[in-house]
C-alpha cells in the first residue's frame, strides 16, 4: 500500500466508524474525499451511514438513498456504489454489526483488511481512505 496521506476531517465529520468506511467506499475514481464529505450532512439525513439500514436496504433502495442524500454521480456509478454498499450490507448481515464494529475499532490493519477483502469495491484505495481517517498509519 501506498504511504497515507494527511487528511483533516472538515467540521461536520464524526468519530463514526461507519461514516468513516461509508465515506472511503464512496471516495473512489475521481470522486475526493473533500467532496465526499461536502455530502455527508444529506447522506446522514438519509441513513446510509446506519449498518442496520445497510443490511436490510436492497441495492434499488440504496441507489434511491444515495440520490436523495445528494450523492447522485449518475446512473452507472450511482448503481455501482449501491452495489458496493450492498455488499458491505451482507458482511454485516453475516458477520453482526457487533463484530464488524469490534475490528473496524480495533486498530489492527490486518484484521480490518481481512473484514473487509470480501466486500465488493474494497481495494487498496478504500483501505487506503479508512486508515487515513481513522488515523493509522
Amino acid at each position: 500500500m501506498s504511504k497515507p496521506r494527511k487528511f483533516n476531517k472538515p467540521d461536520i465529520a464524526s468519530d463514526n466508524v461507519w461514516e468513516d468506511l461509508i465515506i472511503s467506499i464512496l471516495s473512489v475514481n475521481q470522486y475526493k474525499l473533500q467532496s465526499t464529505y461536502s455530502k455527508v450532512s444529506s447522506l446522514r439525513l438519509v441513513g446510509i451511514f446506519a449498518p442496520q439500514n445497510l443490511k436490510t436496504w436492497t441495492s434499488e433502495e440504496i441507489k434511491n438513498r444515495l440520490i436523495s442524500g445528494d450523492c447522485d454521480r449518475g446512473s452507472f456509478m450511482t448503481h455501482l456504489f449501491a452495489e458496493r454498499l450492498s455488499s458491505l450490507g451482507e458482511l454485516v448481515r453475516k458477520r453482526g454489526v457487533s463484530e464488524c464494529e469490534r475490528v473496524l475499532l480495533s486498530e489492527d490493519k490486518g484484521l480490518i483488511t481481512e473484514l473487509l477483502m470480501p466486500v465488493r469495491g474494497v481495494g487498496e484505495k478504500v483501505l487506503e481512505n479508512l486508515f487515513m481517517l481513522r488515523g493509522l498509519s
